[in-house]
């Protein structure tokens, strides 16, 4: 090869045994040239003869010679040329190799090239030419024909060739970039497959897999794509260290900084360490090790401040949780004061409470005090600097509210919630607007970003195509005059200057256990901040270590005295005082459990069991079992406790338990009593043959209790609401209209009305409690049982309103002795009810007696009734042909049981007759069209039951009643709705029964429809 390395040994065999072979083919073909006659300037050129590049031509002859049978060279035979072209093969093959050992390089490619031409795809000169053409690119350049003559011998020689120079393949590809990056990622993962020392695997495969994978994940698109390859690459890291370990070798530097890198993304802080140390310490000399010192520095400051949050109790308490959803659900509602309000007290339980500090930043900003809303929002981010929604608010507050004078801060944390939230690409846009004013070529890669990402029928696509346009042609416009933020008018929960103080100390006390530094630090923490409980609490903490109890009380109780709501501080006092004073610790662990403190409450249980109050003992137990887990630390103790406490209270417990059941099933069984019946549409849907009497009902309660007597509530309670001269009269005469005089008996059944909670009923509410009892005599008669109240969405608003109006139906009648505030209650109760009864439920109503009234005929329901007459009993064995049905129908109004029972008459009657005299098969046709009078302008649906039966039947007969089998009774019915029934000729037919209705109007339809 080029580079000088020695041919591998089974090349080296395979290359010996082809020029043997060509050697003992020329010899063989020498001597059966001498053998032949000789042909004069025709023959085939010999071993010491330059070879052409093709074959030579036949020889030359005259055409009479050739049609000469005797004349000419013989042909040559298909062996022979095999023969010739090999030889040839191999002097090209040969003078290639010369060639290339005297770095001819130009020559040997054109050598192997003519070579090739003859044998494609033999393995020797692929290679060959393969290391002329890398021999001819400058080092570090993509040799691109060469490494596609190499990679022809994964197709050409598999088993062979190829397998030793895999290795070779994997290095140039490695020079071409991204554009053989998927084919080299392949190669290296079929290599890193197989086991180490095999022939072509580089022993560092596993690595080079590893970073392929990575620049992979750095190019896709989606982030679970992209967290699915960094998974792979440090599964592929971890085994390619496994195997270094195994073979006694260091991996490369590279391999293990992308451990680190991958496990610093992952938020996995002491692993990343670990493996920066190993970087470190395994290649201190490799590039990859610049700036792992600042690195690992950054990671322990990290890990320190996570421990410190972890340790300090900078997690929000119970209280400052619940202040922080009441001041959410403030600014929800636009209460910008009240939200204030709560995220202080918020912040003020818990000083390290980024959401707080983040929500108390957006209502400042609101209320127009940016500079102390912006000061929270950065305190946010100080504390969890991956709140993206943190960056973006501070980001916008700067862009819109200071005209420009703080575009670089708007830039940097709009970038920071895009490295942070990616898919949130209108960040884009907004970066665009902001880079326009200074850096042009910057804000047209976000712009042309946003175009990218954007749905196309965004309308700020076009916007940005826009800025684009400007921004090539224009200048930067003067911007405004930037506005000053208005100075801070608030100061902060926590200093920050205080909170660095207070973490310097912790971690030389605690990291250190230099106890007497961290206590001259808070000591001058507390000369500078004198009124901070948090200096205390850190002092008490730092004297309570070196065991002076009494000073520790003393911190801790002066620390209360500034702020109540501790709940660490409480718990640590009872803890203290529990031994040598139970009766004043227990108000402390009882405060601290309140504010959510676990171990505070297990440890007041225990505290009140031993001091002989066993029920409340029980009660904390209860709610530390049902707050805390498996892992909590006194979970086992209270296990151990609330078994005592069981065995204690188990006879207790049984006889309770029966006492408990009956308490139970007896209310049990009164509610399932309440509780059972049908709503007045299950009745209707179950029994149809009710719809007239339900709507006999229905059409009363709309007329005589809604219309004429509620549609006035809402005017006396306007009336009361604005204090008119003559509200408490009217209020007294509703009062008398709709309860009467309070005795309960109704003027119109004279007897004595109750409600449903025993209430005397008498007025309109009585008649309303009457009909109600009506309705549910009917649905008894059809075996259903009724619960209106809680079953019925139509009637159970308006048995609520009534109740409410009875219950203050004595207020009603003396309006003048309320005060103003019960006044207006009454009155506005009066508008509710009025709105409930003199508009919703007279609606509702109205539309349930519209549907019950009017019924839609169409071709599916006649057929409905066509099939259930044809397969009555008397028409069993007779051949009855399907019926004819044309025509759309309409809406009629008439009950649907007595429509379905008129037409039943009519087909029964044709169909009987058909039988009795017409031809089989028998059957019917039905017609339904549509006539308007011309004269009244009434529209009527014209239904023709038309048959083939040659018995006579008349108008006349039908009039006269003359025709029996029920056509009475039809008749009747038809009478009841105007309807009308006559007997009509019709081509192709004997004769039809014809049966008309007056259709609804178009308005009543629509409203049918709907309902």
């Amino acid at each position: 090869m080029n580079r000088g390395r020695p041919w591998p040994s089974a090349a080296l065999r395979r290359r010996v045994g082809l020029t043997l072979s060509g050697i003992v083919l020329g010899l063989g073909l020498t001597l059966a040239a001498r053998a032949a006659p000789p042909v004069a300037d025709g023959g085939l050129p010999g071993i010491e003869d330059e070879p052409a590049e093709t074959l030579p031509g036949p020889p030359e002859t005259d055409g009479d010679e050739a049609d000469d049978d005797t004349g000419g060279e013989p042909e040559m035979s298909e062996e022979e040329k095999v023969q010739a072209r090999q030889r040839i093969f191999d002097d090209h093959l040969r003078k290639a190799q010369a060639a290339q050992r005297k770095a001819l390089h130009e020559q040997a490619i054109r050598e192997y090239s003519a070579a090739l031409e003859l044998q494609p795809g033999d393995p020797t000169a692929l290679l060959g030419r393969a290391e002329s053409r890398k021999a001819r690119f400058p080092p570090g350049r993509c040799p691109r024909p060469a490494l596609d003559d190499l990679l022809a011998l994964a197709t050409y020689d598999p088993r062979g060739i190829w397998v030793e120079q895999r290795e070779v393949a994997l290095e140039w590809m490695g020079l071409c970039g991204s554009s053989h990056a998927k084919e080299r990622l392949a190669l290296a993962k079929e290599l890193a497959a197989e086991p180490p020392g095999t022939t072509g695997r580089p022993d560092d495969v596993r690595a080079t897999a590893a970073n392929l994978l990575y620049e992979m994940s750095g190019r896709a698109k989606e982030e679970d794509e992209r967290e699915l390859l960094r998974a792979e690459v440090l599964a592929e890291v971890e085994r390619y260290r496994d195997e270094c370990s195994r073979q006694g070798r260091k991996p490369v530097a590279h391999a293990l900084w992308l451990r680190a890198k991958i496990l610093q993304d992952n938020d996995d802080i002491v692993a990343a360490l670990e493996a920066y140390r190993e970087l470190r310490t395994e290649h201190p000399d490799a590039p990859e090790v610049e700036g792992v010192d600042s690195t690992i520095e950054d990671l322990q400051f990290e890990l320190s401040l996570r421990d410190l949050e972890k340790t300090q109790g900078f997690r929000p308490s119970a209280e400052a949780e619940a202040a922080y959803l009441r001041g959410e659900a403030a600014l929800r509602a636009g209460d910008l004061a009240t939200a204030q309000r709560e995220l202080d007290a918020a912040i003020a339980a818990s000083p390290w409470f980024p959401r707080a500090y983040h929500l108390r930043g957006v209502v400042l900003a609101r209320d127009g005090r940016f500079l102390a809303g912006v000061e929270d929002l950065k305190r946010s981010i100080r504390m969890d600097r991956s709140n993206y929604q943190a960056h973006m608010t501070l980001g916008l507050i700067y862009k819109k509210e200071f005209a420009g004078a703080e575009d670089e801060q708007a830039i940097e944390h709009l970038e920071a919630a895009l490295r942070l939230r990616p898919d949130l690409y209108r960040l884009h846009l907004l970066l665009g607007e902001l880079y326009a004013r200074t850096d042009r070529e910057q804000a047209k890669e976000h712009y042309d970003r946003f175009q990218q990402l954007a749905d196309p029928d965004d309308p700020d696509v076009q916007r940005a195509e826009r800025a684009v346009m400007e921004l090539e042609r224009a200048i930067r416009r003067d911007e405004p005059p930037a506005i000053p933020p208005p100075p801070e008018n608030q100061l902060r929960r926590l200093d920050p200057k205080l909170q660095k103080i207070i973490n310097k100390a912790y971690l030389r006390g605690t990291e250190y256990q230099d106890w007497g530094e961290a206590e001259k630090i808070l000591l001058r923490a507390r000369d500078e901040f004198p009124d901070e409980p948090e200096v205390l609490n850190q002092l008490a903490r730092v004297v309570y270590a070196q065991d002076r109890r009494g000073d520790a009380r003393r911190y801790w109780e002066q620390s209360l005295e500034e702020q109540e709501d501790q709940a660490e501080v409480h718990e640590r006092l009872g803890l203290l005082l529990r031994e040598d004073l139970p009766d004043e610790a227990i108000p402390h662990l009882r405060r601290a459990a309140e504010l959510r403190s676990l171990t505070a409450r297990f440890t007041l249980a225990e505290l009140l069991w031993s001091h002989n109050q066993p029920l409340e003992a029980s009660e904390q137990l209860d709610l530390y079992l049902a707050e805390a887990g498996d892992y909590d630390l006194h979970w086992d103790r209270a296990q151990a406790l609330r078994a005592e406490i069981d065995a204690r209270f188990f006879q207790f417990y049984l006889a309770a338990g029966l006492v408990l059941a009956l308490v139970i099933i007896v209310p049990a069984w009164r509610l399932y009593r309440h509780y059972r019946g049908a709503s007045l549409g299950q009745l209707l849907e179950r029994d149809p043959k009710s719809f007239p009497e339900v709507a006999r009902i229905l059409s009363l309660i709309r007329h005589e209790i809604l219309k004429h007597n509620t549609a006035f509530l809402a005017d006396v309670g306007q009336a009361l609401e604005l204090d008119a001269p003559d509200a408490d009269q009217r209020a007294a005469v509703l009062a008398q209209r709709m309860f009467g005089d309070g005795s309960g008996i109704d003027d119109r059944r004279r007897r004595d009305t109750r409600d449903r909670r025993g209430r005397v009923a008498g007025g309109i509410y009585g008649r309303f409690l009457g009909y109600l009892e009506e309705l549910e005599q009917v649905a008894r008669a059809h075996r259903v049982t009724l619960n209106l109240y809680r079953k019925d969405p139509i009637f159970r608003p308006m048995i609520k309103a009534f109740e409410d109006l009875a219950e203050r139906a004595e207020q009603l009648r003396h309006p003048e002795r309320l005060r103003s505030g019960r006044k207006l209650e009454l009155a506005r109760l009066l508008r509710r009810s009025g709105e409930v009864l003199g508009r919703q439920a007279f609606e509702r109503l109205s539309g349930l007696i519209r549907e019950l009234c009017v019924v839609s005929i169409e071709p599916r329901l006649v057929h409905e009734i066509y099939r259930q007459v044809a397969g009555e009993e008397q028409f069993v064995g007779y051949e009855v042909a399907p019926v004819q049905i044309s025509g759309q129908g309409g809406l009629v109004r008439i009950f649907r049981t007595d429509f379905e029972d008129i037409l039943a008459n009519v087909i029964r009657n044709s169909l009987r007759s058909s039988v009795l005299y017409a031809r089989p098969p028998v059957g019917l046709g039905i017609e339904l069209t549509q006539e308007m009078d011309e004269i009244t302008g009434l529209s009527s649906l014209v239904i023709r039951v038309m048959d083939r039966s040659p018995e006579q039947l008349s108008n006349e007969m039908l009039r006269g009643r003359y025709v029996e089998r029920g056509m009475g009774i039809t008749v009747d019915l038809l009478s009841r709705y105007d309807g009308a029934i006559s007997v009509e000729s019709v081509p192709g037919w004997s004769k039809a029964v014809t049966l008309r209705f007056f259709t609804v109007e178009d308005e009543v339809r629509e409203e049918a429809e709907a309902a």
